[in-house]
């Protein structure tokens, strides 16, 4: 019985202990606030004596990434002064064969690291691929890219072969799907070219050519020449005749055009009919008429300076001002 009392008043005091000490404050949940500058939070002022116990918050990593500066590779200095003509070929499906072209590089090409722009420039009737080299082009482009007069470009001279002798319109199996489908692919894997800045131009029935395929496609070039151009009313169907076209081609605005012809020149004729109607409708063209000349290489080779010229003329003058191959 004693055991018992004593028991009792044992738990009582404990009771009456418990009932005096002060309510043990509740653990509040956690609100966890992200933001781009720190949050400051004050402490109820009941907790305020605990304070000295609580740790140093530890520093977080800011959330926002960093941007991560990638440098420019610098490369060495070139001090090639002569560009490279070269020989090549690639498989043509049209043809079922090999198409050769000549191909002329810039100086420092490999070694530059830019995206240079394309220049196509199509033969005329009677000649192959070499007639432009033969013409002296690579000697005048080295020249004129020593003085910054032309702008560093590659220049693919492709062979026209049958598909432009015989004005083949078939579709699928023309010049303009040669050039389009199979050249451009070919030098766009091979080589750093630009995106969008290409031009063509060619000499006769190269000069018809490159206005036909220019006008029927203006999204591909941004210039287009056409040197002693072949223009007849009835050797193409009007979709594909630059002399119809001239009239109802559509998104023209942004692409150049010259044309060029010795005043004795038999198609002087229809280059100043196809001129009037360009620029009756507004549209950028240059038509120049030679005193002298004639229909040949010799008069020819002699406006390689101005040619080169005119497609140089959208685009930059020194290597440093070209896209790098990265971009």
């Amino acid at each position: 019985m004693k055991n018992i009392r004593l028991l009792l008043l044992t738990l009582g005091l404990g009771a009456l202990l418990l009932a005096c000490e002060p309510l043990a404050p509740q653990t509040a949940q956690q609100v966890i606030v992200v933001t781009n500058t720190p949050t400051f939070a004050l402490l109820p002022s009941s907790t305020a004596l605990l304070v000295n116990n609580i740790p140093s918050p530890t520093p977080q990593p800011s959330l926002a990434p960093s941007a991560t500066v990638i440098a420019t590779p610098t490369l060495p200095p070139c001090t090639q002064e002569n560009g490279r003509l070269f020989e090549s070929a690639f498989n043509s499906a049209i043809t079922d064969g090999l198409v050769p072209y000549n191909l002329y590089l810039p100086p420092c090409f490999f070694e530059s690291g830019r995206r240079f722009p394309l220049l196509i420039l199509l033969h005329g009737s009677g000649y192959i691929y070499r007639q432009w080299g033969e013409l002296g082009l690579a000697a005048e482009m080295d020249a004129g890219l020593a003085e910054e007069r032309y702008a560093p470009m590659v220049i693919a001279m492709p062979e026209g072969g049958l598909l432009q002798e015989n004005n083949t319109f078939e579709p699928g199996a023309s010049l303009e799907d040669l050039i389009l489908s199979e050249l451009v692919p070919h030098l766009e894997e091979r080589l750093c070219l630009q995106a969008g800045q290409r031009a063509i131009g060619g000499i006769s029935r190269g000069g018809f050519w490159a206005f036909s395929m220019a006008l029927r496609n203006p999204d591909q070039f941004v210039s287009v020449g056409g040197h002693s151009p072949f223009f007849v009313p009835d050797n193409a169907p009007t979709s594909h005749n630059p002399l119809a076209l001239a009239a109802f081609a559509e998104g023209l605005e942004g692409v150049g055009m010259y044309l060029d012809n010795a005043q004795n020149d038999l198609g002087g004729a229809n280059n100043l009919l196809i001129a009037a109607t360009l620029q009756e409708r507004g549209l950028q063209v240059e038509h120049v008429i030679h005193p002298t000349g004639d229909h040949s290489n010799d008069y020819w080779s002699e406006h390689v300076p101005d040619y080169l010229s005119f497609y140089s003329a959208p685009w930059a003058r020194r290597l440093e001002d070209l896209p790098t191959c990265q971009s």
